[in-house]
């Protein structure tokens, strides 16, 4: 488990700026990775969600509180060699509000992670610039946005899983023939196997 701690410059009612951190835990485990304990796909997400925000406030360094944050977080999977299960899961996020205020993030945190058949052999983290980073190049509107429960997300289904069942559901929906006079129906009927076999 990794705690991400993203730097953000926020405003405050007055127009007075002040700046705070904003703190993720960051897991992997058997071949999936979780932000604050919910489970994450491939591509770009942007979520909303409850996290810890430390803030200097009144004088007092590192006053913690819960805040709703919305954060455009970024998982990439690199296989390293064809022949081998080497793989390196990099980890971006961008902080773009807290408690529906607009924040601003100068650097990005990033998270990567070695892995051999869902082991962790290292994992490291560093920042770069926002504006280099490989997560602030990607464009927004293909972002998949979910809203995170405030409760571990280890024990509610995955939404695109319950939304790709339920497409399944529709599609195996039959509607019954209707044949026209003189016409065989198209679906095979079904013969009823004999009820004693005869052995010549």
């Amino acid at each position: 488990q990794e705690a991400m701690r993203v730097n953000v410059t926020m405003l405050k009612t007055s127009g007075e700026v002040h700046r705070g951190q904003v703190v993720f835990n960051i897991t992997y485990a058997n071949g999936q990775v979780y932000l604050n304990d919910f489970p994450m796909k491939s591509g770009v997400a942007h979520v909303t969600c409850q996290t810890v925000i430390l803030e200097n406030l009144d004088g007092l360094p590192n006053q913690q509180r819960l805040g709703t944050v919305s954060v455009r977080i970024m998982v990439h999977e690199w296989p390293l060699a064809s022949s081998s299960d080497l793989q390196l899961i990099v980890v971006q996020e961008e902080v773009t509000e807290i408690d529906g205020k607009q924040v601003q993030q100068e650097e990005v945190t990033e998270i990567d992670i070695l892995v051999k058949e869902f082991r962790v052999l290292r994992h490291s983290n560093y920042t770069v610039p926002l504006k280099e980073s490989m997560l602030y190049s990607i464009p927004r509107d293909n972002d998949m946005l979910f809203t995170l429960p405030n409760l571990s997300g280890k024990d509610i289904q995955d939404p695109l899983q319950t939304t790709s069942q339920y497409l399944i559901q529709q599609a195996e929906t039959t509607v019954d023939e209707e044949t026209l006079p003189g016409k065989l129906p198209e679906t095979p009927l079904r013969i009823e196997p004999p009820s004693s076999y005869k052995v010549v």
